[in-house]
């Protein structure tokens, strides 16, 4: 009956040790947690104040302005890939449950724009890049909710939560850390 029990013991570790492993996953230094969508193992800061998703070996950040979607491709440090040679497409599903397929334009060296119709707010966006003869797809959602949650003229936010804003000083309601000034 012992071995059994020992047997059982050893089966139940083994089977946990992948969660284990996954629970002890590292992040490199100055990179910050925030909340992440489902399918991302860890966060990036984003570097035009967007929200950034993960496509192997690929980023992605997509900044909402009232009329446009800005769209970056990232490189592993961060940085915008140039948009020479790369066409796309923006599917955007709108609050009011519409749905538009938007032609992306390249914008400057670096992004691309897709221009909105006036007063659309976007819900669901899924980007579609051809870039180095791979097809990259990536969906953001929630970006109506994101939006809702950046208060206007808000000029500090958490390091840990950036969807955390506010126009004066103070702490985080989520972790307690105080906030700091946007730049």
């Amino acid at each position: 009956m012992n071995i059994l029990r020992i047997s059982l013991a050893a089966a139940t570790l083994l089977a946990l040790s992948p969660l284990a492993s996954y629970a002890q996953h590292t992040h490199a230094a100055g990179e910050q947690h925030a909340e992440m969508a489902p399918g991302e193992t860890h966060a990036h800061v984003a570097p035009h104040g967007g929200v950034v998703r993960s496509a192997s070996p690929y980023h992605m950040e997509l900044v909402q302005h009232p009329t446009e979607l800005h769209i970056y491709l990232l490189g592993a440090k961060m940085s915008a890939v140039p948009n020479t040679g790369t066409t796309g497409t923006v599917m955007v599903q709108t609050t009011d449950n519409k749905t538009s397929t938007v032609a992306l334009a390249p914008a400057g060296d670096d992004h691309f724009l897709a221009k909105l119709p006036a007063g659309a707010k976007v819900r669901t966006a899924i980007v579609t890049l051809n870039a180095d003869g791979k097809t990259i797809n990536i969906r953001f959602d929630k970006l109506d909710e994101a939006a809702a949650g950046k208060a206007v003229g808000a000029a500090y936010t958490c390091p840990m939560h950036p969807e955390v804003a506010s126009d004066k000083p103070g702490k985080c309601p989520k972790c307690g850390m105080a906030l700091v000034k946007k730049s």
